[in-house]
């Protein structure tokens, strides 16, 4: 454990002050640090992913200017990818980082450390040029994937922007080809400024249920969105993690839900109500929301109601609570993690969950 007396001071006063007294410990918010400064083992993270994909955006487009941060959209990019490696923590998956812009190889996939990678990062190119062949880059990823098993996250970075090849499919079809044939999922980053760009890349996003949009200036500020969906806490582990960007001392009970369905009930209204007015008293807080169902379903459909109820919990924060993307994080894992055996209803009720962990303070 982490030996600081100010963080333990905070931990112990968070328990005291706000838990509310769950059974089950809620999801955690877990970084490479928490490893590194032991409070936390390897055993009890579980890989949700086996292959890290990264392809890197450094056309002309991303050298407009981001006026939340006054950088250069590329630079952005940059920095949070070698912030989202070093918190990563290493679980032995095949990394591996590609420029599309054009096709080059940064870091062949490989089991390799994560601070390997983020060093790696330093070989792009140092200004943005050129054109976008996003069409030209899934075909290079296909070769890439050809060699893989298990599944792959690839991380795009993209604002649509794309050159229209004659007899080829659109960049939405070859995603869904794709996530087809080498069980991937795909997290776009997205810097669209266009209606008809922002389109296109929802469109590649439907590629399958684990795909998703992640709005450019959110995926800057809260680097969980890129390591969140790649591991999971085991459930049935207390963990004390003393990186300060967690003591936020809000615990909260896991929201369930009815079979097959996720609306939120007046119980777990009630709770997040809780949760929403800590969250608006401490603006430096942010909730990850962790979405799980019972074993009944098919995979496919337990990833899609798994992340109905991650983003049914997040809707309910942003429109009660005015709390924007870059402060709420779902993520879903579908029939993953149980923490009760799904052989009986009882257990089954346990497992169709959202657990909610705040950290940020």
């Amino acid at each position: 454990m982490y030996k600081s007396s100010f963080g333990l001071t905070l931990a112990v006063l968070a328990s005291l002050v706000f838990a509310v007294g769950s059974a089950v410990q809620a999801g955690e918010i877990i970084y490479a640090e928490d490893i590194q400064q032991n409070p936390v083992t390897k055993q009890v993270l579980v890989k949700a992913a086996d292959n890290v994909i990264v392809l890197v955006d450094s056309s002309s487009s991303m050298g407009e200017t981001d006026k939340a941060y006054n950088k250069m959209n590329y630079a952005l990019e940059r920095e949070a990818l070698s912030s989202g490696f070093q918190r990563l923590p290493d679980l032995g998956y095949n990394i591996g980082v590609y420029r599309f812009t054009p096709w080059e190889v940064v870091y062949p996939i490989q089991k390799a450390s994560p601070a390997a990678v983020a060093a790696a990062l330093s070989k792009l190119p140092e200004k943005p040029a050129g054109p976008t062949p996003l069409l030209q880059g899934l075909d290079e990823l296909e070769k890439v994937l050809k060699g893989l098993s298990g599944k792959t996250f690839v991380y795009l970075f993209t604002d649509g922007g794309y050159i229209k090849l004659k007899d080829h499919a659109s960049p939405w079809e070859k995603t869904e080809m794709l996530a087809h044939d080498y069980d991937v999922c795909f997290q776009i980053i997205d810097y669209s400024a266009q209606e008809r760009e922002k389109r296109i890349v929802t469109d590649m996003a439907k590629a399958n249920w684990c795909s998703r949009v992640i709005p450019f200036d959110s995926y800057v500020t809260q680097p969980y969105y890129a390591i969140g969906p790649l591991f999971y806490t085991r459930w049935d582990t207390e963990l004390e993690t003393m990186a300060e960007k967690k003591v936020a001392g809000y615990k909260v009970n896991n929201l369930h839900f009815d079979v097959d369905q996720y609306d939120l009930t007046p119980t777990a209204k009630e709770e997040l109500a809780g949760v929403g007015k800590f969250m608006s008293d401490h603006p430096d807080a942010y909730a990850v929301l962790f979405g799980y169902t019972d074993d009944t379903g098919k995979p496919e459909y337990n990833m899609q109601l798994s992340r109905n109820r991650a983003e049914s919990v997040a809707n309910y924060l942003y429109y009660n609570f005015n709390l924007g993307p870059d402060r709420v994080i779902p993520i879903w894992y579908g029939a993953a993690n149980p923490v009760a055996s799904n052989d009986s209803e009882t257990g089954r009720a346990k497992n169709r969950r959202v657990e909610v962990s705040i950290g940020g303070l």
